[in-house]
């Protein structure tokens, strides 16, 4: 059976990266960037770097998604260039 899941996740200190959420499963999970964001947030694994010059993972600015196939919604990191901004995230669970 499936279910749904959502969820808002900021990074407070940029350039720390944070866990997009505790282990659940999951088949896929839509990420978006905060509206009022400022500055990029990026998503990817636990080496997720937001920062110019050293960025891995998926940038996003303000209001972009990116769709991501995973099992494990813990496996997903964020980081962002400015203080504070975010993620909303959208999931489709094994739930």
């Amino acid at each position: 059976m499936s279910g749904i899941a959502c969820g808002r996740k900021t990074v407070t200190t940029a350039g720390t990266r944070v866990q997009l959420g505790s282990s659940r499963s999951v088949d896929s999970v839509a990420v978006t960037a905060l509206e009022g964001n400022t500055g990029v947030i990026c998503i990817g694994g636990s080496e997720v770097i937001a920062a110019s010059g050293t960025r891995t993972g998926i940038p996003l600015a303000a209001k972009q998604t990116a769709s991501i196939d995973t099992d494990d919604l813990s496996d997903l990191y964020i980081d962002a260039t400015v203080n504070g901004e975010g993620v909303s995230w959208f999931a489709v669970t094994d739930e």
